[in-house]
């Protein structure tokens, strides 16, 4: 079997490690603070989380926890207008003016932040440890967000780096889906995507891995690590649970009998409920509405679904009708609070990239079979149907015929499972000569280069 190697130096992962940590790192800077979508509040939790905080409180109807009031001021002090306003950019004194902020840990008020005090603690992990790091050392929290985003970022480029090296076939396509402006501008953020986006990819590529790669069996080891991540995976965001629909790729003769089969099959789904339903009973009664002046009800909302399913069926094509082309745009990059627009360029040439690596990257000796798509498909559906699911119950108001707020960027972690779906073995391009790994690289260092120039002029021209 091929593994698309090219050379030593220009295999998939390490195309894929020169653009992540070279731009990676520019992201980090360029972005100005707390300008990654709800990134002050991802700084909020991930600083509680940090303090050992594994449960948010709720005090007077209101979801967050008792931080050092210094956080609040950073946020003020350096963001304050930038976000939803194209025309205001971020003025490097105001940064400046931040760093003299002092942390003053003692000097704490309760902040309110309900749509990240629900997640769990695990999804904030490596945002917790430069966060921590830059406690003991007393630091301005402005300086503290900057550790949290770059202990975020390498843990995602660690995980992406491990899955890229791990799938035995869609190496490529791993790198681009792994490196959309969207995909690379969470893992440079405060953002718990990030987390959870590497953690869809490292399952995906033991899936793969196990179902497509040479051994007979599937190792105790490989098994083992499925069973982390899919418990990692639900306990990030339950809408994401579908996703280990893919598990049902493996063939059974790679378990040794049936029997062990069904047993590590029902033991997998029966641990990814248990950690989904465990951590939402912990936290459903944080829930509270961002949205508070409008009417926003799940229970209502729930109601109708259940009792007027064909309606919601209705709401769901009209959403459709209206949102594609913003979620497909969104998926590739529409970076900030979705207020950074990039070059349809950009847009249109990646969406381009991605189909043809999912249509003619293949290997030879890899069959996919109409089983495994139909699990594929599966994943990919259930998932899509979740989210849009917890968009109408927690974003959309009572009784509209519209699904308020879908952003593409909720479908990252679904897209090995749609992709898969256009492996043939009719149509192949060769991806292991040294040409076409220099082809790759130039094309994602000119889109990155477009993207750090498209947040240079949204934010500082």
């Amino acid at each position: 079997m091929h593994d698309n190697n090219t050379s030593d130096s220009l295999t998939p992962k390490w195309v894929f490690l020169i653009i992540s940590v070279v731009f990676g790192y520019i992201f980090i800077f360029v972005t100005p603070p707390f300008q990654a979508p709800d990134e002050y509040h991802h700084m909020f939790r991930a600083y509680h989380v940090s303090m050992g905080g594994l449960v948010s409180s709720k005090v007077r109807g209101m979801s967050g926890a008792e931080l050092p009031v210094s956080l609040g001021d950073t946020v003020m002090t350096t963001s304050t207008n930038i976000s939803q306003h194209p025309n205001n950019k971020q003025k490097l004194a105001d940064i400046g003016r931040a760093m003299h902020i002092p942390l003053a840990p003692y000097k704490s008020v309760f902040y309110f932040f309900p749509n990240t005090a629900r997640y769990a603690p695990v999804m904030y992990a490596p945002q917790a440890m430069g966060i921590f790091v830059g406690r003991l050392f007393n630091a301005a929290p402005i300086f503290i967000m900057y550790l949290g985003r770059i202990t975020n970022l390498i843990v995602w480029i660690a995980l992406i780096y491990l899955a890229i090296g791990t799938t035995p076939i869609y190496k490529w396509l791993f790198v681009l889906l792994a490196l959309t402006p969207m995909s690379l501008f969470l893992g440079a953020s405060l953002s718990a995507d990030a987390f959870t986006n590497a953690m869809a990819f490292v399952f995906a590529a033991y899936i793969f891995k196990a179902a497509f790669g040479r051994d007979a069996q599937v190792s105790t080891k490989d098994i083992a690590i499925i069973f982390v991540v899919s418990a990692a995976l639900s306990l990030s965001k339950q809408v994401y649970v579908p996703v280990l629909l893919l598990f049902l790729m493996i063939p059974v003769r790679k378990f040794g009998s049936l029997r062990r089969y069904i047993a590590i099959v029902v033991s997998l789904f029966a641990v990814a409920a248990a950690a989904a339903a465990s951590w939402y009973f912990l936290s459903k009664d944080l829930f509270v509405p961002l949205r508070q002046k409008l009417d926003i009800s799940p229970q209502r909302q729930w109601y109708f679904v259940t009792h007027h399913f064909a309606d919601y069926v209705i709401a769901m094509k009209n959403t459709l009708i209206k949102y594609w082309s913003d979620v497909l745009t969104d998926f590739i990059g529409k970076l900030g609070w979705l207020d950074t627009e990039l070059p349809s360029y950009v847009v249109i040439s990646f969406w381009a990239a991605l189909v043809i690596s999912a249509l003619w990257q293949n290997n030879t000796d890899v069959t996919i079979k109409l089983k495994d798509k139909a699990a594929a498909a599966a994943a990919f559906i259930c998932t899509t149907f979740l989210i849009v699911l917890s968009q109408y119950l927690t974003w959309t108001e009572v009784d509209k015929s519209i699904i308020e707020g879908l952003t593409g960027r909720y479908f990252i972690p679904a897209t090995p499972a749609l992709f898969i779906l256009f492996y043939n073995n009719k149509l192949h391009l060769n991806t292991d000569n040294k040409r076409f790994a220099i082809l790759v690289l130039c094309y994602l260092a000119f889109i990155m280069c477009s993207t750090t120039v498209a947040m240079i002029f949204r934010y500082y021209l």
